[in-house]
């Protein structure tokens, strides 16, 4: 307690002297403006000003350096001091009157922002405290890949990387052609991190077909892409179709847990979605209501900052080109609250995201924007690698979206990215 008394009383000192040094700023101007013959309003601003930039520098370096850790505060702090100051500075001469010429006019306008200033500046030491608190248990920047078992290249690509140290989780496509040799190679790497990757909208289904015929196309694969399940989820919930709809994708889902388990023994469940496709209103209802044995301990969210610097005008068109701001905005409103839903059902989430605005096409342009904007929290940088294209993968006839998408030469080109990080 003592310890404690003492470094306040230090820290009332040091505003103190810094206080003392402001005002004396601001005295100085403030007579220097009358002994010039500056109109009084313009001399009292220009004295509030210099004071506020030195007040600005001098508390955060020097009053509360504990707090700061040596650094400024955010500038947000000084325009929220300085406007206040330029509205006391601008009202308080006609509020005093004929009496601010005075010698105690003058003491009121040099201390009055003097007192105001000590309170914005404590408030300010108390989030700069926060702040570096955050900072200090910084979360970790991961990197994941997508649709492992989907062909056997895909697969080598994705354990190459995670052996080099470049990868630090998958997420596995369960009925793909690929699958179980996946499963294998995890076996002896049963440190490598899983999710299911939840797949909806193409390939074969888990569950009995017959069973599920609202879910399937007349190829037998499933056919429920995003854009569909969004529409979907706007038929009313008494309609029969959607009670039919509904009760076919608990079985799918189901289905697809419960053979991510037996591929997968003993490994925790986490579960993203193949397109996203977990945050649809209508896949989030039926999440919500899986048995407790089949309940994941993580779900991805897609949290994605917007990147405000150093990404590459073509990247930026290719972007835009595949509407990727108005897929990050759909997303972002369909991920708001559900960070707190989750925290409220005791399963695990990322705090931020990468793999949005420029999906398919990350760099190391995306990757540096990526791991600036993600810290202090922490995130998953999300990446389709590949060794080669696989526009000529007879096994993948029921994934035309993925052999499209596998077909781009983007998908050597992040996996080369992803293995530089290594070196």
């Amino acid at each position: 307690m003592a310890v404690g008394v003492q470094a306040k009383l230090a820290e009332l000192m040091r505003y103190g002297g810094v206080g003392v040094l402001a005002a004396a700023i601001h005295a100085l101007v403030l007579l220097g403006g009358e002994w010039l013959g500056w109109p009084l309003a313009l001399a009292n601003l220009l004295g509030f000003l210099l004071a506020s930039v030195w007040g600005y520098l001098a508390h955060a370096l020097f009053t509360f350096r504990e707090h700061t850790g040596g650094t400024t505060f955010p500038r947000r702090w000084l325009l929220i001091q300085t406007s206040l100051n330029v509205l006391v500075s601008l009202l308080l001469p006609g509020w005093l009157g004929s009496w601010a010429r005075s010698a105690g006019g003058t003491l009121v306008m040099v201390f009055t922002p003097t007192a105001i200033n000590y309170l914005l500046w404590s408030l300010a030491a108390r989030h700069s405290r926060v702040r570096r608190t955050r900072q200090a248990t910084v979360g970790p920047v991961r990197f994941h890949a997508d649709d492992l078992g989907l062909h056997p290249v895909v697969n080598a690509t994705i354990l190459e990387l995670r052996d080099a140290g470049a990868l630090d989780s998958a997420s596995v496509l369960v009925a793909a052609p690929a699958a179980e040799a996946a499963a294998q190679a995890c076996a002896r790497r049963p440190d490598f991190e899983l999710a299911l990757h939840l797949c909806l909208s193409e390939g074969p289904p888990a569950a009995d077909p017959v069973r599920i015929p609202e879910l399937l196309d007349a190829q037998g694969c499933l056919a429920l892409g995003f854009g569909r399940l969004l529409l979907l989820g706007f038929v009313p919930r008494w309609c029969p179709p959607r009670r039919r709809l509904e009760g076919q994708l608990a079985l799918e889902l189901e289905a697809q847990i419960r053979r991510f388990q037996a591929l997968f023994p003993g490994r925790p469940l986490r579960l993203d979605g193949h397109q996203h496709v977990h945050l649809t209103p209508l896949v989030w209802r039926q999440l919500r209501q899986l048995p407790p044995l089949l309940q994941p301990i993580w779900i991805r969210s897609l949290r994605e900052p917007w990147p405000w610097g150093g990404i590459p005008l073509a990247l930026w068109w290719q972007s835009c080109l595949a509407l990727g701001p108005i897929k990050w905005l759909l997303l972002r409103l369909l991920n708001s609250g559900r960070a707190t839903e989750l925290a409220r059902r005791g399963i695990a989430t990322n705090v931020g995201f990468c793999g949005v605005l420029f999906t398919g096409r990350i760099d190391a342009a995306v990757i540096a924007a990526a791991q600036r904007q993600l810290r202090p929290g922490g995130g998953v940088v999300l990446a389709h690698p590949a060794g080669g294209s696989l526009v000529e993968a007879s096994e993948l006839q029921a994934y035309p979206l993925s052999r499209r998408f596998y077909a781009s030469p983007w998908r050597v080109q992040e996996a080369e990215v992803l293995m530089r990080r290594t070196r």
